[in-house]
């Protein structure tokens, strides 16, 4: 009986005050786009932002080998096992995204192995965050935020 009721609490407690977790794995991924920012970068983001830059990424296949050329660097430690965060967020993000879906059947396994496939997208994925939470900096070609000389 006490354990059903605390478990009610909580659930009215996510309900009412829209906990980070809600929006997974955004919050998650947000973080771990700006993990290794400058201390003075601003930190601002707006999720349907951040998520029309993520769509753009796989807008079709071409768009895709476009804008995610490249893997995450090593220092990222990607990879799909269960010891690492990237699987999970790769199954929610592809409930989330019908043109990912899309564009990761046409790629895989015909052009790209699964694991670079995601490598390549969370590393573009990354450099999108980036761009949409640090816009008063550049954000260098490693996705490394870099103060702009001009203040633009």
């Amino acid at each position: 009986m006490g354990a059903g009721a605390a478990k009610s609490r909580e659930d009215e407690f996510d309900e009412e005050f829209g906990l980070q977790d809600d929006i997974f794995p955004w919050f998650q991924i947000i973080q771990w786009s700006a993990e290794d920012a400058q201390s003075n970068a601003v930190f601002r983001w707006d999720l349907p932002s951040i998520q029309c830059a993520a769509d753009r990424l796989t807008q079709d296949h071409e768009s895709f080998l476009v804008q995610c050329p490249e893997d995450l660097p090593g220092s990222c430690g990607f990879s799909l096992g269960e010891d690492k965060a990237f699987g999970e967020w790769a199954a929610a993000l592809l409930e989330w995204s019908p043109t990912l879906r899309q564009v990761r059947y046409r790629l895989v396994p015909g052009r790209l192995k699964e694991e670079t496939f995601w490598n390549r997208y969370f590393a573009g994925l990354r450099q999108a965050v980036r761009a949409e939470v640090f816009r008063d900096e550049h954000v260098g070609p490693n996705g490394t935020s870099q103060a702009d000389p001009d203040g633009l």
